[in-house]
């Protein structure tokens, strides 16, 4: 009785891993995207997850994960960006207030023949 209670305690975790990584796909699959509109880039091409519990949407029970990224308009400055994840639909996806590479490279210009 106890290997089988193991085996499906195995089986239930191994389950859970494989929706959490699944989940973490479609988020940075979104924020790759996001990224790459914005002309911006996904620093280290990492989500890091900073809550995921349980709750009513909707009067059904889903995981709500939110996930945080940072961000670079040009290499110098880090920005942070926000991602929340209700079950498998992606529900915000935020990023800081920035300096668009366009504007960076007008500046520069402008020092340069000023």
């Amino acid at each position: 009785m106890g290997w089988i209670l193991l085996i499906a305690l195995l089986l239930v975790g191994w389950q859970m891993w494989d929706k959490q990584q699944k989940a973490r796909q479609l988020a940075l699959g979104a924020v790759r995207q996001r990224c790459q509109q914005e002309g911006v880039q996904l620093l280290d091409d990492t989500l890091v997850i900073e809550r995921t519990w349980p709750e009513k949407r909707l009067g059904r029970w889903q995981l709500r994960r939110d996930y945080g990224f940072e961000f670079s308009s040009t290499g110098d400055h880090r920005y942070r960006g926000h991602l929340v994840l209700w079950g498998r639909k992606i529900t915000l996806l935020d990023l800081q207030a920035h300096r668009p590479t366009a504007e960076i490279i007008q500046l520069a210009s402008r020092r340069h023949s000023g």
